[in-house]
């Protein structure tokens, strides 16, 4: 229990219960749920998933769905919250350990999988931010590196040379997740 409870949290999911199986799929979800399906069994001819929509439509439990998918499939994929990557970025910067900051960015952008979740959120939406984001996505793309991205943000504000990239027709794909809100509409012990 106590292992399974350590890989939960490597993981950073919430619970082991999000799973494509649980997913509630509501009207709006179906071309958002395909997408992390395709990624999660490996039928995807494509690496580069951008899914948005509002607060509370599901993003998060699918991107927990699929880190657990994958972690059935024997590969391990963190599920990381955009506004925690930046605190971290931030902290690395301004660290006294040399190269600190560099080494962090290279474990973000080499990952063998990237599960962005979040992005856009909890920070003022910088210039610095946007960079970074932007040079890790290009990193990817350019070495075909499976990334997966979420964000409540309009897509119209993300960098255009990461969403030209999510939208290279062979590379990847951008699902616009549909559903209401899901947790005013939750019921106490489902």
């Amino acid at each position: 229990m106590q292992r399974k409870e350590a890989l939960r949290r490597r993981l950073n999911i919430t619970s082991w219960d999000n799973t494509f199986e649980n997913f509630r799929a509501l009207r709006g979800t179906r071309e958002a749920v395909k997408a992390f399906k395709e990624l999660a069994t490996g039928t995807a001819t494509w690496h580069m998933l951008l899914c948005y929509g509002g607060t509370g439509c599901g993003k998060t439990h699918l991107c927990e769905a699929l880190a657990i998918a994958l972690l059935n499939r024997g590969i391990k994929a963190r599920v990381y919250e955009w506004p925690s990557l930046v605190r971290y970025l931030k902290r690395a910067m301004h660290s006294q350990a040399p190269d600190e900051y560099n080494l962090m960015f290279e474990r973000y952008s080499i990952a063998k999988w990237l599960i962005l979740d979040d992005v856009g959120m909890g920070g003022i939406g910088s210039t610095w931010e946007w960079g970074e984001f932007d040079e890790i996505i290009n990193y990817r793309f350019r070495r075909d590196l499976p990334t997966v991205v979420t964000t409540n943000r309009n897509i119209i504000n993300l960098p255009d040379r990461a969403m030209s990239r999510f939208r290279d027709a062979l590379k990847g794909r951008v699902v616009f997740n549909e559903s209401e809100d899901y947790r005013p509409k939750r019921v106490p012990g489902k």
